[in-house]
């Protein structure tokens, strides 16, 4: 958990670098660093000889992040819905859908070694963002 504050500065780093404006850099952010916590929790179990690998990339269309983890992996189907009755007053379970409700792709799929590899992507034009959101 100690990382997030450099995985923070790397989205900074990558919004500049992408020129992306204020508001799509913050949803970014918000996005990266959800994905980032559940794989350092949920994936690796807080296990600090695990990693998590973060990599984030722009063909000027789009913006991809990729996070991977060393967990048990898991199916994007399988995560509770925070908005069902039953699940409304729990205290976590959203980062998944905040990720889903801004990006434009969401994909959870199997590593070879183990573990989950979570892939956004998000539509961008002249680093401004996409409709969605």
């Amino acid at each position: 958990m100690d990382a997030l504050a450099e995985v923070r500065k790397l989205v900074e780093r990558a919004s500049r670098a992408f020129r992306l404006n204020e508001e799509l850099s913050h949803w970014i952010e918000l996005s990266v660093n959800e994905c980032a916590i559940n794989a350092i929790q949920h994936g690796n179990q807080l296990d600090e000889s695990k990693e998590v690998l973060l990599r984030i990339s722009s063909d000027g269309d789009t913006i991809e992040v990729i996070v991977e983890d060393q967990g048990e992996g898991f199916e994007l189907a399988d995560v509770p819905n925070p908005t069902d009755v039953e699940n409304l007053l729990k205290p976590g379970g959203r980062g998944i859908l905040i990720i889903q409700s801004f990006m434009d792709t969401v994909e959870v799929t199997g590593r070879p070694e183990g573990g989950s590899r979570l892939r956004m992507v998000k539509k961008i034009q002249n680093g401004k963002q996409s409709d969605r959101r």
